[in-house]
């Protein structure tokens, strides 16, 4: 193995760095005091939650195991802030969160965004306390492994990815040969061959170099800086990486200017906004859409229709085949059973469509069906569907909330970052082999634009739901295709 690397003042001649443990029963802490002392760590002992602002004060570095509580994470914001600011991140172990709806996800998105390194595995959290205190912060979460061909590190990297909740890392055998990464963890067993004695190290690329032992079997004469066990390490750079990446980018949500770079449209959304009427409780489709086109949003061609002739013209303007459903803020979204007839081709069909429309259910309840109206939009194209609510939702205040049918919820702050934006368009993944990637991009597009318009509305809009976003493969279109508001009172 080569040895093109850097070695940056020794830690074992600083003071060991103070470790605030918080939220273990004594159990846990004597259990977290005893594991970090013995890799040289002594220096730990508990503080109680709403003292860890302190603790971060007088440079400790925060290890917390929390609920994930909307509540509490409000609370740990500005210690998060406060971490960041200092380099050295909050470390939060959470709670497990499955089945416990939205909410837990949002707290920990929350704190995320806050700048907070969050593990859900307690080794990892363990990992990401010692990589902290003993190497420092990586400048991000991109990870490498540097490891003898045919060793069990390198067998273990390569067995990643795929099904894994972790990337599969590059694999390199030297330090020469890394692809770009901010860490790159070396096997243990060849700490010396890459030139590695202090700690810590870089490489020639700028990656942190990090000792890793792949087995607790294989530690013996491993060096005093190693993680223990791949999974673990990576989620630890993972964890530690983001949050020293959201601390770069902006903590918190985006900022109210972040609006300009959108170009709205301002005299479309004024129109709009002037129809809403003083007792108004609740906007249907078309409204929302058009309110959410005025932000860039991409929505389904559509008009609403009062009678069956000029259904006709719309569905020949919007192309057929089209959807038809009644139109009005009474009219539940289509998650809720709203009536739509689907795949309308012909002339005649829109005129059976219109009538069997208005012939029941909520446009039924307004009158004849020459008093009633209609919704004709263009077919949906085809795509994955996801779902998307923006809500204040407690102590986080409003909040995007992503939904995608045989997966666990998301969610971010909003306004959306376009980092967050991005971090949840992530969760939107193909189904099957050889199916194509959604658009992502268009998805967090989506999904940044209209969080904007709630939260620049906030007086005016209690929740936005876009009960059904089509994503198309890339190269296809992302539309909004069933959207409700809900106004204040």
């Amino acid at each position: 193995m080569s040895a093109t690397i850097t070695r940056l003042p020794d830690r074992a001649s600083e003071r060991t760095p103070r470790i605030a443990l918080a939220g273990l029963d004594a159990t846990a802490s004597g259990e977290v005091v005893r594991c970090l002392a013995a890799r040289g760590l002594g220096a730990a002992r508990a503080w109680p939650l709403d003292a860890l602002g302190t603790a971060v004060e007088d440079g400790a570095l925060v290890a917390a195991w929390i609920d994930a509580d909307p509540a509490l994470a409000a609370a740990l914001a500005p210690v998060a802030r406060a971490a960041a600011a200092a380099t050295r991140p909050l470390v939060l172990l959470a709670r497990p969160t499955r089945g416990r709806g939205s909410e837990p996800v949002a707290a920990l998105a929350y704190l995320r965004a806050h700048g907070a390194a969050v593990c859900v595995d307690p080794d990892a959290w363990l990992e990401a306390v010692f990589l902290v205190a003993h190497h420092g912060v990586p400048d991000g979460a991109r990870a490498a492994v540097i490891a003898a061909d045919g060793s069990w590190l390198a067998a273990a990297a390569a067995g990643l990815g795929g099904d894994d909740e972790l990337r599969r890392p590059s694999l390199a055998t030297s330090t020469d040969a890394l692809a770009p990464a901010d860490v790159a963890l070396v096997d243990a067993a060849n700490w010396a061959a890459v030139g590695g004695r202090g700690m810590p190290a870089r490489a020639g690329s700028g990656a942190m170099l990090v000792p890793v032992i792949a087995r607790a079997e294989l530690a013996d004469g491993a060096p005093n800086g190693a993680l223990w066990g791949l999974r673990p390490a990576l989620a630890a750079v993972a964890a530690v990486g983001h949050a020293a990446a959201r601390a770069r980018a902006g903590l918190g949500p985006a900022t109210r200017s972040a609006r300009g770079e959108l170009e709205v449209d301002e005299e479309r959304l004024a129109r709009q906004l002037a129809k809403i009427g003083v007792g108004d409780v609740r906007l249907g489709d078309h409204e929302t859409k058009v309110l959410l086109s005025a932000y860039g949003v991409p929505i389904t061609r559509q008009g609403v229709a009062t009678t069956a002739s000029a259904a006709l013209r719309i569905a020949r303007k919007a192309g057929f085949p089209v959807d038809i459903k009644p139109w009005g803020a009474d009219v539940p979204d289509e998650r809720a059973g709203c009536p739509i007839e689907r795949g309308v081709a012909t002339a005649a069909d829109v005129r059976r469509a219109y009538s069997a429309v208005l012939g029941g259910g909520a446009a039924a309840a307004r009158g004849t069906h020459e008093e009633g109206a209609v919704i004709v939009r263009e077919a949906a194209p085809s795509g994955r569907e996801v779902a998307a609510t923006i809500a204040p939702l407690g102590a986080l205040g409003w909040t995007v909330v992503v939904e995608v049918a045989g997966q666990a919820p998301v969610a971010a702050p909003a306004p959306l970052r376009v980092a967050d934006a991005t971090a949840l368009a992530q969760a939107l993944v193909a189904t099957r082999a050889g199916e194509g990637e959604p658009d992502r991009t268009a998805l967090a597009n989506v999904l940044r634009r209209a969080s904007h318009l709630v939260v620049d509305h906030a007086e005016r809009i209690a929740k936005l739901e876009m009960g059904t976003i089509v994503v198309g493969v890339k190269g296809e279109r992302t539309v909004v295709v069933d959207a409700t508001t809900t106004l204040r009172r």
